[in-house]
């Protein structure tokens, strides 16, 4: 007898399935021709293809691709946090440059970080931040641990504003959008869970595509129009005579010493060079997005796949000749996104595997399928592996899903008039999991990588059924098993068992798992496993003393209810299509100078979906700069404070002359742009070399004051006296002409 388990079907790495509900939607049912009797070619019309095909070409996601996007984002997030944390008690504690009280400046400036501004507390909020970014990246609770990363991101923006770039925008509009994806549809620890994977099974349910590759709702939407939005208001506000005309804005922009990497300075002897790609970046930041829209499915992929190598490329360029800190990255992961199902399907010929296993395994080990699923989908990357639960380890148990099936046996026979309890099999995939056919009369589904069949224990209500060890009513002994079953469980060190389908050769206990490790791409290398006395110990200890007691005690719980869409989903379509328009309006609003009507406006600060993409606009600036910090110790002694207290170091020490008076002259340093440590600090002093945060001045220079005289750093006489910020204002002339002289303006002085 056979029970319905719900859920998703996960696809092969070939990319020919995606998620899909046991439950097919009415696009499913057109397809096959099932609605009204009428076959699938009478639906062959403009509507129904622009339905099936067109609409998913130009806004639909791959679900791989979302998978990547996850990974690679997370650790984006981690690496950016980990260089925050470098500098957590100068930008985030209260005794840095900006205290909590001042950071508050409006209503929608909401944060964890304000709660307290000791150091520790702020490092235990970067600590809970680096573990809700870790369970996005391995998708175990992958929505919700989303939400909690997008939300202590926004905090730590919104903590420190004076730190942030254009880039920051960037990642945190991304992730809001992310929240509302199928993130850990694939290869991730809940694609892994026996459980119903309930936002894929809607997602698939409601949003059937041709091959079911694609993901398609305004949540696949919203992305794409966010990417595109960016490119394309800030190719618009590039509207003057150096990116349309003249093409110098290259030249400008390598000329900004304060950003300007050593690529930049030989750049900038090549002036064809630099006039062909302000021609180039101007029209592939406006014409680029498009390539993410095309409806013709014949020639989407490989014109996408274009699209998402060309920004990345742009941005590698930006990069390698300009300091942008993680700005340079995170473009170029978020076009990851929308890696369409042909760059997939193709990979995955390229890198087919020859390796292929069967894994047999007991059933009543509670956890040991979740455990092989999330090793075959993280470490078995090279391998055809089949997940195959059975009650026995003899031949009669492989499923006729397994490629083994032909060579190593049939499979078992349930007898209805017989009492014994069914012993079911199992071929279970990298996610969830659906009913398959019976083995009676007719085979599961075909064993691929992700393959999904079930061919559940009989039910205990079913007549002449025996109670199931899994359910916890069971009238069986206390272990699980009944002392009458004449049918033992795995015995002793068979509690898995590896077939290797190419060679023909069956693995029992540690050696199975030996098998696995030294398939595995990460773990091949480990020869101490492999040593007899290592072997010895597995065998004689993992199974009879770990496996099997856990066995009595734990048994796997199946879920029993489908997965429903509710009223939950429109909700989210409706809000998800609201917030796309007050995107869009916000967009244009910045564009053309209008106000958004006060009734909606806050929804966009408040989600911090407020946004303006006028990088290098109307043109790069012209005027740029350096910094030195003269200062006088209670001996008299003269130093420069922006050195002394580890901001600057190497080729960005300014050029200190001493004359024969003892005044000190301060020259420009070798490369402007390593003055800073890091990108945060870069951004925070170009801050207040303007005008608009002159009242954030007295703060650092009390911060310069506490980080020389305290903490035991510097003896009585060598405590800092006084200090002066100094700006040495360049101006960048036009291509030919002679540069102007440049000037020096005193920012602020301060006495400690």
């Amino acid at each position: 007898m056979q029970r319905t388990v719900p859920g998703v079907k996960s696809s092969s790495l070939d990319g020919d399935d995606a998620p899909s509900s046991s439950f097919p939607s009415p696009m499913k049912a057109l397809r096959r021709g099932s609605l009204s009797g009428q076959s699938s070619s009478s639906f062959s019309n403009a509507p129904y293809r622009f339905t099936t095909h067109t609409l998913p070409c130009m806004f639909g996601l791959d679900y791989r691709s979302m998978a990547l996007f996850r990974i690679c984002i997370g650790i984006l997030l981690l690496l950016d946090l980990c260089v925050r944390s470098t500098y957590l008690h100068d930008h985030y504690a209260n005794n840095g440059v900006w205290p909590n009280h001042e950071a508050v400046e409006s209503y929608y400036a909401y944060s964890v970080h304000f709660i307290n501004g000791h150091e520790y507390f702020q490092a235990a909020m970067f600590l809970l931040n680096g573990l809700f970014i870790f369970f996005m990246i391995i998708g175990w609770h992958t929505r919700i641990f989303t939400c909690m990363s997008w939300f202590m991101l926004t905090s730590l923006h919104n903590r420190n504003m004076l730190v942030l770039n254009g880039g920051d925008d960037f990642l945190r509009v991304m992730v809001f959008w992310a929240m509302f994806l199928p993130l850990g549809a694939r290869f991730s620890v809940d694609a892994t869970n026996l459980q119903t994977n309930q936002p894929a099974a809607q997602a698939a349910q409601h949003h059937g595509t041709p091959a079911n590759k694609y993901y398609l709702s305004w949540a696949s939407a919203a992305p794409l129009l966010q990417f595109s939005l960016v490119y394309w208001f800030t190719a618009a506000l590039k509207d003057s005579p150096e990116w349309q005309s003249e093409f110098t804005a290259v030249y400008y922009a390598v000329h900004l010493d304060q950003f300007a990497t050593v690529w930049a300075v030989m750049l900038r002897g090549f002036p064809a060079i630099m006039k062909m790609l302000t021609f180039v970046t101007w029209y592939f930041e406006f014409y680029g997005p498009f390539f993410f829209f095309l409806p013709f499915s014949t020639i989407h992929g490989p014109v996408r796949t274009l699209g998402v190598l060309g920004f990345i490329a742009m941005h590698f360029g930006f990069g390698m000749c300009l300091e942008l800190g993680f700005f340079m990255y995170i473009p170029g992961v978020s076009a990851l996104l929308f890696l369409p199902a042909w760059f997939w399907d193709n990979l995955a010929n390229f890198f087919k595997s020859k390796i292929s296993f069967t894994i047999i395994y007991n059933p009543r080990v509670y956890g040991l399928d979740k455990a092989l699923s999330l090793f075959r989908m993280f470490f078995l990357l090279r391998a055809n592996a089949t997940l195959v639960a059975s009650y026995s380890t003899t031949s009669s148990s492989l499923s006729a899903a397994s490629p083994a099936y032909a060579r190593v046996g049939r499979p078992a026979v349930v007898d209805s008039d017989d009492d014994k309890y069914n012993k079911g099999v199992a071929v279970m995939g990298g996610g969830p999991m659906v009913a398959a056919p019976n083995v009676e009369g007719s085979s599961a589904s075909a064993g691929g990588m992700d393959s999904v069949s079930i061919n559940m224990p009989a039910s205990p209500s079913a007549a002449g059924a025996r109670p199931s060890p899994y359910n916890s009513n069971s009238s069986s002994g206390e272990d699980g098993y009944d002392d009458d079953d004449e049918d033992e469980p795995f015995p002793t060190g068979e509690w898995i068992s590896v077939v290797d389908d190419m060679r023909d050769t069956r693995y029992t206990g540690y050696d199975g798992v030996l098998q696995l490790v030294r398939a595995s791409v990460l773990f091949f290398t480990l020869p101490l496993l492999r040593l007899d006395f290592v072997r010895r110990v597995g065998s004689s200890i993992i199974g009879p003393y770990i496996i099997l007691p856990l066995a009595k005690k734990l048994y796997p719980r199946y879920p029993t209810l489908p997965a429903v869409c509710g009223r939950r989903y429109w909700i989210k379509e409706i809000i998800l299509c609201f917030l796309i328009f007050t995107t869009i309006n916000w967009n244009f609003a910045t564009f053309y100078q209008y106000s958004v009507n006060p009734t909606y406006r806050w929804v966009t600060p408040a989600l911090r979906l407020d946004q303006w993409w006028g990088m290098f606009s109307p043109h790069p600036p012209k005027v740029d700069g350096w910094m030195y910090m003269p200062g006088e110790l209670h001996d008299g002694t003269h130093v420069n404070v922006f050195e002394g207290f580890g901001v600057s170091g190497g080729k960005g020490d300014a050029i200190v002359e001493v004359k024969e008076d003892g005044s000190r002259v301060y020259k420009k340093p070798e490369l402007v742009s390593h003055q800073f440590p890091i990108q945060r600090w870069r951004k925070y002093l170009m801050n207040l070399q303007g005008a608009t945060h002159q009242d954030k001045r007295l703060h650092f220079g009390r911060y310069l004051c506490r980080e020389w005289n305290w903490y035991g750093r510097h003896p009585g006489p060598k405590q800092l006296k006084n200090f002066r910020i100094m700006y040495i204002q360049t101006y960048t002339p036009a291509p030919g002409q002679t540069p102007l002289p440049d000037t020096t303006i005193e920012l602020w002085n301060h006495a400690c």
